[in-house]
């Protein structure tokens, strides 16, 4: 094959493989990358899901603890069992008939319903508590807030479905999980004790799923019944359904020790809750505070990539589950394939033109001397030799055949002498044709060598060598040749060797550069989604920061209002001591008027003996005696019984005093503890507000970060880019030279440095701002879950 073609057709094939390879390579790393940056941004997002969830999942038990052990549920509590208890053997029917079947709100409304006008002590109590404790539940958010008694009879609900009033011990619903949390918290220890059931159908709430929470309540060291939350599955799929920096595909999902979903997916039409579940090796084992990554195909009709994080609640099991479409993640791998394909057509295409021009630049001036010293052999000395003005080794080949073509004149000159001298003797011409024989024949023995030479010079040998000596007058030819070939031969084993060097210098540097292009986009995802963590972080503070400014509002009025109550009541006794005094005045006065009829019926008495000795004259005065005795009687039963009724309402006075005394009493305790109260809330406001000050200034100085990584990731771009240039003109060099044939490879060869693998060893991080942000974080805020992401961060970020 003419090395015309040789030439284009090794490079086209070395471009090919080397492209391939590249690209393969190039694309797998891409693929992998892109996978791993995925996967560590999942975890991100579980990690933090898990950790808001687990906030208020605290949230919800301490608020639990801190009913269970206030006076308001206590006393609530108390008065509801006292008044069922009076409500007779048909309580379960008469509170479902006031409070549902007779509630003029429609489903889903019956807490509206503060009294049903009946008047009697439960519906009066009923009428007291629901307000405060439907105002709980709306405030947290609960599905239902339940009051128990010790035998099982459910006293209290807010919400009124099918369970109210019914017996969790012995009724249709025990063997639900209220009914379990129930029983569970009646055999506890006592207070701080919680029970808990996991997320299945309940009945009562037309089979929505329902968890529930209880603890039991204790007053004075003596269990008296249980109080139960409904837990409000609303709120955690608010919580699960922030896709943020999920894409398009992405999800987090609520999961519970099977893998059952007990949080709704967004990314569907229908509710999976309780209805979709996941396979996933090693779920049930996965340890308190684990991460672990996972793959499965049975969900969505799709590959999804999960990263499950176990959520740290009640040993319920529960695991935070961020899912994403395995082909969102690879669509950018799948557009950078698209890309290097085009782009090595492209250099494909330029190699194949730039190595066509460069072998036709060798092999037709090198063809074109094949053919003028052919026609030189056939003895045409007429030959044109173009290029003797060229100042490579071909121009030294060229006007070495020109010494050829000037000696066949030569000979023919010598040829025309002796056909002039043909008069010479015989012997003469026998010697000198014997003599020009041999002339002849060893000019014809060089200008064949040398022929050859020429053919192993235009097919790529740079091995050629002229060993043979020439006759004496052409052997500065083969000299001259020789030279020429070595030459050649020295310099492309300088440039190939100095290309390898290069090529190994451009495959670190391109090596060095790609690395430190991920690095920039690695730290660039951290700072991102920590200046995401931060801004959800200076929202909370806010929200908290206005709920206790409004909290210390509400205890400061009801301090006012407590401190007027006391007045009033302080007053109150006042005016029942002085109608005490006054009901004591009245009793002497009875007794007096007692006393006066007493003496009048003995006057009475004694008028009637003197009227009947004086016989007739007396008789007029014996009938006004009788009368006056009759009415001194009526008077000194009418004084009895007003006596009798001015001791009573005495005791009954001298009782309400005693009353009013203890209610000013307890008003003073309750205007104790609100005082102390507001001061704890004033507290937490100023911590609250200290607080948002240093997020902010967390948030600026990561601002400042993001900027300058920015900047960075521009420069490596910059640089990633001419690396490659670099790598890209080395090869085309090295394909080039390729295509010769030279002496001493071998010992080239050693002398050459070796390729290395480009895998430069990865310096430990050192300190960067972004682990120093984060710490502060985690120490600022104490969050249980944020000291593992705090220490995750730090063993994942890098930088430069």
């Amino acid at each position: 094959m003419l090395i015309s073609r040789k030439l284009p057709l090794a490079a086209a094939v070395l471009t090919i493989v080397s492209i391939g390879v590249a690209s393969t390579a190039s694309l797998m790393i891409a693929s992998g990358t892109v996978r791993q940056e995925a996967q560590e941004k999942l975890e991100a997002v579980a990690d933090g899901r898990r950790n808001e969830l687990e906030i208020y999942l605290q949230s919800v038990l301490q608020d639990l603890g801190t009913q269970a052990l206030s006076k308001n549920t206590i006393s609530a509590l108390n008065s509801f069992m006292a008044a069922w208890n009076v409500s007779g053997d048909n309580a379960q029917e008469e509170m479902q008939r006031r409070y549902i079947t007779d509630n003029p709100n429609e489903v889903g409304k019956k807490d509206l319903l503060d009294t049903a006008g009946n008047g009697d002590a439960y519906d009066a109590v009923h009428n007291i508590y629901h307000p405060a404790f439907r105002e709980h539940l709306r405030e947290f958010g609960y599905y239902d807030i339940f009051l128990f008694d010790l035998k099982g009879n459910l006293v209290y609900t807010v919400f009124k479905e099918a369970d109210y009033a019914t017996n969790l011990l012995t009724g249709e619903w025990k063997d639900t999980g209220l009914g379990k949390v129930y029983a569970q918290s009646l055999e506890a220890e006592g207070a701080g004790s919680f029970s808990f059931s996991d997320f299945e159908t309940y009945a009562p709430s037309n089979g929505a799923p329902a968890s529930f929470l209880a603890a039991p309540v204790v007053d004075n060291g003596n269990k008296i019944g249980v109080i139960a939350f409904q837990m409000p599955a609303d709120h955690i799929g608010e919580v699960m359904s922030n896709v943020t920096g999920l894409g398009e595909t992405g999800e987090t999902v609520l999961l519970n020790k099977d893998g059952v979903f007990i949080s709704d997916a967004v990314r569907t039409g229908e509710n999976e809750t309780l209805t979709q579940k996941l396979d996933i090796p090693g779920l049930a084992s996965l340890g308190h505070d684990g991460v672990m990554a996972a793959t499965t195909d049975a969900y969505r009709d799709m590959t999804a990539d999960l990263s499950i994080a176990r959520v740290d609640f009640m040993d319920a099991g529960w695991s935070v589950a961020a899912i994403i479409d395995r082909a969102e993640i690879l669509q950018g791998v799948t557009s950078m394939r698209n890309t290097v394909l085009v782009v090595a057509l492209m250099l494909l295409a330029v190699s194949l033109a730039l190595s066509t021009w460069f072998s036709r630049s060798l092999s037709r001036p090198i063809g074109a001397l094949v053919g003028e010293m052919k026609r030189l052999a056939d003895g045409d000395t007429g030959i044109a030799l173009d290029g003797q003005d060229r100042h490579d080794e071909i121009g030294d080949m060229v006007r070495s055949v020109a010494v050829f073509r000037d000696a066949a004149v030569e000979k023919e000159r010598l040829e025309g002498e002796a056909e002039a001298n043909r008069s010479l003797s015989e012997k003469e011409r026998a010697e000198r044709a014997a003599q020009e024989a041999e002339e002849q024949r060893r000019m014809k023995e060089a200008v064949d060598a040398l022929a050859g030479g020429l053919a192993r010079l235009a097919d790529g040998d740079l091995a050629v060598s002229l060993d043979e000596p020439f006759m004496e007058s052409l052997d500065s030819l083969r000299v001259n040749f020789n030279a020429s070939v070595s030459n050649l031969n020295d310099t492309l084993l300088m440039i190939r060797d100095k290309s390898g060097s290069i090529d190994n210098n451009s495959a670190e540097v391109r090596a060095a550069a790609d690395e430190l292009s991920r690095r920039t986009e690695q730290q660039a995802a951290a700072l991102e989604e920590t200046s995401s963590t931060l801004e959800e972080i200076t929202a909370t503070i806010k929200e908290t920061a206005g709920n206790a400014n409004e909290v210390a509002g509400i205890a400061n009025s009801t301090k006012d209002h407590s401190d007027r109550s006391a007045e009033v009541v302080t007053k109150a006794a006042d005016a029942m001591q002085g109608i005490e005094k006054a009901s004591g005045e009245i009793a002497k006065i009875i007794s007096v008027i007692d006393e006066i009829a007493f003496q009048t019926n003995l006057l009475a008495l004694n008028a009637g003996v003197e009227a009947a000795r004086a016989g007739e004259a007396g008789m007029g005065f014996a009938v006004v005696a009788t009368e006056v005795r009759e009415l001194a009687q009526r008077s000194a039963q009418a004084a009895k019984e007003i006596k009798e009724l001015i001791t009573r309402s005495g005791d009954e006075v001298r009782n309400g005093v005693e009353l009013v005394r203890a209610v000013a009493t307890a008003l003073g305790e309750i205007t104790q503890n609100v005082t102390n109260i507001n001061e704890r809330i004033g507290g937490i406001a100023r911590a609250t507000t200290e607080q948002l000050s240093g997020v902010e200034g967390i948030n600026s100085a990561v601002g400042q970060i993001d900027q300058v990584t920015q900047k960075n990731a521009a420069m490596v771009e910059e640089t990633t880019a001419v690396a490659h240039s670099l790598a890209g003109d080395v090869s085309e060099l090295s394909n080039m030279i390729g295509g010769f044939r030279l002496s001493g490879d071998a010992a080239s060869a050693k002398g050459r440095p070796v390729a290395v693998q480009a895998s430069l060893s990865r310096p430990a991080p050192a300190e960067s701002p972004a682990r120093k942000l984060v710490k502060s974080v985690s120490n600022a805020f104490g969050f249980k879950g944020n000291a593992a992401l705090a220490s995750k961060a730090e063993d994942e970020w890098e930088e430069f």
